[in-house]
């Protein structure tokens, strides 16, 4: 089956995501989500990525900077150099509608050959 789930855009205009016991916007509800990981929970995703084998994040001063301002950093890509930059974690909510909306695309008529008019004198001419 094809993933057919969109991210939403929570810096895009004010998107209402309703759910049966509550309405939220969605740039609040992605701001709390991301409030919340960086908030209380950067010990235990430094625990976690040391039981995967991996070092902790390193440390900054305000955690926000992780998705806020962003952390310096290098990054390394296939077959490219190293680039500096900032890296920042992003939380995001992706929808998937029940019935994907369909998108009528104008019917894209051929344009008519000055040749056309030829063919058909031709035609008529030989069918006669």
């Amino acid at each position: 089956m094809e993933d057919k789930f969109q991210i939403l855009d929570a810096e895009q205009g004010d998107i209402i995501i309703a759910f049966d016991t509550a309405n939220f916007r969605l740039s609040q509800l992605v701001s709390a989500m991301s409030t919340l990981l960086m908030k209380d929970n950067q010990q235990l995703l430094d625990k976690e990525l040391k039981n995967i084998g991996c070092v902790p994040l390193p440390y900054v001063e305000n955690n926000n900077d992780w998705i806020n301002k962003g952390v310096s950093c290098e990054i390394l890509k296939p077959s490219e150099n190293w680039q500096e930059g900032k890296a920042r974690i992003k939380v995001t909510l992706e929808f998937c509608p029940n019935e994907p909306e369909i998108k009528k695309t104008p019917e894209i008529k051929e344009p008519e050959s000055p040749l056309d008019d030829l063919r058909r004198k031709i035609n008529e001419a030989t069918t006669s």
